[in-house]
């Protein structure tokens, strides 16, 4: 295997594309408002990542500049749409409605007064909002163990709070929250290896990284922040591991804004060094490859695992024992890529590796990240500048979310602190989390359910 080399037949992710969405969305009758609200300085809508600084809206929290993405864009250009027209419920059937898509139905416009759609109708009916606390006053008067809330990261930290304030009162725990599926198998792997669930990168670490193993992400698609620190990185010599099934282009090649000469002479920056390409769902079977790779090259940091780890053992054996065979038959992937591979990060001091749902949605995902965390291990990168693990959730304030306790396994601290604030002892005996509560949901356990920014 060597280097992925730029080729003219490659077209770059990012680009002329994301300029002209840029242009049209100026020109419209938004423009204004949009370019005023993107100014601002706050988080971004779409990703919670500051913006702003002390210079407007498109400088990040590092001082950088032209660091707004396609998403932030499409995020206040939704919010800046007009109301839906007051009689298209009465116009469109619920049929009509389950055949739109996703993007047909965001172009509709925003939702400016509530909907009641009954049971057997065929038609959302326009209510007052008399009407919405009339129902939400009957709905809440339920039995505790019948009422439920789901939270997505498109909400804010403060109204999921007050969501969860409201819910504790009333005596319930089935706070589900998006997280629970997304990223649950991070969690519950990192806790398992690290003792805590979160990412040990921040951004100040990511900048000063020699490689990025980058595994189960569309990154250019669904996290684009993160291509500039990808660039950044290949700019300054540093490898860009990509582990993906399919080849995403905007992992190969990513013209982005943020470097104009570079993508207006150039046609983008290059960022995969090396592109692997496993059966779906073979992930850890990759990584005890890498690992078994590591062993025989004799790149395994030894003192790092002797001094810092427990039952490193157990792994180190597990890789041996494992045949070739077995490994490359489960994974796709031939020895020698897996050595190649093995080899590049193997022999850098500062590496992270980070992932997206790509890894975590399968339903061997917590192997997978704790395969990925025992190879970060391995190589000695945790516990240090540049280096470490790094779960890359789509929203930063599905975090926070868990953090202040929206979840039904709180933190004894934190339920204390809860509890001191309503005055009341907290229910925290079980609790629906979102698989849990679609299971129940079925089963007609569930009286209530509030939605809190989700889609």
């Amino acid at each position: 295997m060597k280097e992925r080399e730029t080729s003219d037949k490659i077209e770059a992710g990012g680009g002329f594309p994301v300029l002209q969405y840029w242009a049209e969305k100026t020109l419209s009758p938004q423009g204004i408002k949009l370019w005023q609200t993107l100014n601002h300085k706050s988080a971004c809508l779409a990703c919670a990542w500051g913006t702003g600084g002390q210079k407007g809206g498109f400088v990040n929290e590092a001082g950088e500049s032209l660091q707004r993405c396609l998403k932030s864009v499409e995020a206040v250009t939704s919010e800046l749409m007009p109301g839906i027209k007051t009689d298209f419920f009465q116009t469109y059937h619920l049929a009509q409605l389950q055949s739109l898509t996703s993007l047909e139905c965001d172009r509709l416009g925003r939702f400016s007064y509530p909907v009641l759609l009954k049971a057997g109708e065929s038609h959302y009916q326009r209510i007052s909002w008399e009407e919405v606390y009339r129902l939400a006053e009957q709905a809440f008067h339920q039995p505790s163990e019948t009422l439920a809330s789901y939270s997505s990261g498109r909400s804010s930290n403060e109204a999921a709070y007050l969501l969860q304030l409201f819910f504790r009162a009333l005596g319930s725990n089935n706070l589900a929250d998006c997280s629970d599926l997304c990223h649950a198998a991070s969690t519950v792997g990192l806790k398992q290896v690290f003792g805590s669930g979160t990412s040990m990168v921040s951004l100040e670490s990511l900048k000063q990284a020699d490689c990025v193993v980058l595994i189960g992400s569309n990154a250019p698609a669904n996290h684009p922040r993160l291509m500039n620190e990808l660039i950044q990185i290949r700019d300054r010599g540093g490898k860009i591991i990509i582990i993906n099934p399919q080849i995403e282009v905007g992992l190969v090649k990513f013209s982005s804004p943020a470097f104009p000469i570079k993508s207006l002479l150039r046609g983008g920056s290059d960022i995969s060094t090396l592109y692997l390409q496993p059966i779906p769902g073979s992930d850890t079977a990759l990584f005890v490859g890498l690992q078994k790779s590591l062993i025989e090259q004799n790149l395994v940091r030894w003192d790092y695992l002797k001094s810092h780890t427990e039952n490193w053992q157990s792994v180190i054996d597990y890789a041996r024992q494992t045949p070739w065979e077995t490994i490359t038959k489960t994974c796709g992937l031939s020895r020698e890529e897996i050595e190649a591979t093995a080899a590049l990060f193997g022999n850098l001091e500062r590496v992270v590796f980070a992932w997206a749902m790509g890894v975590t949605q399968q339903e061997n995902g917590v192997d997978n990240i704790i395969s990925i965390a025992n190879t970060a291990l391995m190589t000695g990168n945790a516990g240090k500048i540049g280096a470490g693990t790094m779960p890359i959730r789509g929203h930063s304030n599905v975090q926070g979310f868990g953090s202040m306790g929206v979840t039904v396994r709180l933190r004894q601290e934190i339920a204390e602190a809860l509890a001191q604030l309503l005055g009341k002892p907290l229910n925290i005996t079980g609790g629906y989390d979102t698989r849990a509560l679609i299971e129940a949901a079925e089963r007609g356990k569930i009286n209530t359910l509030f939605c809190l920014g989700g889609k």
